[in-house]
């Protein structure tokens, strides 16, 4: 083992399955289409990979899915092999475990990929259930008294709106402006373009989200390689390098979240639904970067709901606490404004296969600085910022990427 602490890590390959209803492809399936097409976007030797991350499925979840994954793309004798279960904020923290294990000399290569059937797959309805309803919330606390997890973030959004006097019209600019995105995305899920109209007169889900509020339900998946950035360099593609990264927790449960409720006497709580620990590990990333929100020329900020998304803007620093719902105005998010935002559509309308959703939104951030986005790229794209976040809002990760 060569220890090599100041090695600079990029992602060298990246690759995504179709997205969206994939009848009769069972995940495992569609996990090893997205490894292999990061493995020859990268043109590495699959000898060379050894280290291999994943997550597990929601509707076949198992603890060991990574030596399944690993003996399905005949990648053995890993020195980093492991299932992250940390939901729909893996991949960031995936991101950092590869940067370590490559830095420390025990992994040349690392593999981090993920894939879902949620929309189609066995389990139809069970897994769609558990998961878009209970989710990974407690069973014992929460679930019995009808909580599900858009409920959990229509509580977030209604605090941000008494607090701040966010708007619906506000959330709703946000999906417009992925939908407008996904337009531009012959992958994407759903192209239709929306307007803030649509989103407003859409089903009401909890209030106040409606429909096209939330995240979509998909089939697909993704896959990223990580290495040095000097091995990089000799490879097929352009490099992007990872800049900086932090990531985050709080509380797991809602009445902690929400201030405290029930937490040891004495235990002072910093967080709560509407001032996330998201700005701890965007200032990590950001410190470790060299870098301020000003710089970044495209965001790919994680959207299982609008209000997801709104209240990044004011952890991240792209605008005051308060000021998320201004700021999405006038087109700002979309591109062609000041700070464009999920270029792919974003959970919200490119995909959002349950926990592998998260992925795509890096996938997008190297092909932004690979300026390879077609109508939807970003001119001169040099900086990227992505972020991953699950168990509403309270794990975080943030990842500053930039073009080699």
């Amino acid at each position: 083992m060569s220890l090599r602490p100041n090695a600079e890590v990029a992602i060298v390959g990246v690759g995504e399955t179709a997205v969206g209803k994939l009848p009769g492809q069972h995940s495992t399936r569609l996990y090893i289409e997205a490894a292999k097409r990061a493995i020859d976007d990268a043109g590495i030797d699959k000898s060379e990979i050894d280290g291999l991350l994943t997550t597990a499925s929601v509707v076949d979840d198992n603890v060991r899915h990574h030596m399944v994954i690993s003996e399905h793309l005949g990648l053995f004798c890993k020195t980093l092999c492991d299932t992250l279960r940390t939901g729909g904020a893996a991949f960031g923290y995936a991101f950092q475990l590869a940067q370590w294990a490559v830095q420390s000399g025990r992994c040349r290569a690392v593999l981090v990929v993920a894939a879902d059937n949620l929309l189609t797959g066995p389990g139809l309805g069970q897994g769609v259930t558990a998961y878009t309803e209970l989710g990974a919330h407690s069973l014992e606390f929460e679930v019995p008294f009808g909580a599900h997890i858009p409920g959990f973030y229509a509580l977030v959004a209604q605090r941000h709106m008494h607090e701040y006097g966010t708007k619906p019209e506000q959330l709703a600019a946000i999906a417009v402006a992925c939908r407008k995105h996904a337009s531009l995305n012959p992958a994407a899920q759903k192209r239709d373009p929306i307007t803030v109209d649509d989103v407003l007169n859409s089903r009401m889900i909890s209030t106040p989200l409606r429909m096209l509020d939330c995240s979509l339900i998909s089939d697909g998946g993704g896959a990223f390689i990580v290495t040095t950035l000097e091995r990089a360099r000799n490879l097929r593609q352009r490099p992007i390098r990872l800049l900086g990264a932090g990531q985050a927790h709080s509380y797991y449960h809602m009445g902690h979240l929400a201030g405290g409720v029930g937490l040891p006497p004495g235990h002072k709580n910093d967080f709560n639904l509407t001032n996330t620990v998201q700005r701890v590990a965007a200032r990590d990333a950001f410190g470790e970067a060299g870098v301020t929100p000003a710089d970044i020329d495209v965001a790919e900020i994680y959207d299982s709901f609008t209000i997801t998304a709104l209240m990044q803007f004011e952890e991240l620093g792209f605008c005051k606490k308060g000021e998320a719902g201004s700021f999405v105005e006038g087109g700002r998010i979309e591109l062609g404004g000041e700070l464009p935002v999920n270029t792919h559509g974003g959970l919200l309308s490119f995909a959002h296969p349950g926990m592998p959703g998260g992925i795509f939104h890096l996938i997008e951030g190297v092909r932004q600085l690979r300026h390879e986005c077609g109508p939807r790229q970003v001119p001169d794209a040099s900086l990227a910022l992505v972020t991953n976040v699950s168990a509403v809002a309270s794990n975080h990760s943030v990842c500053i990427l930039g073009r080699d």
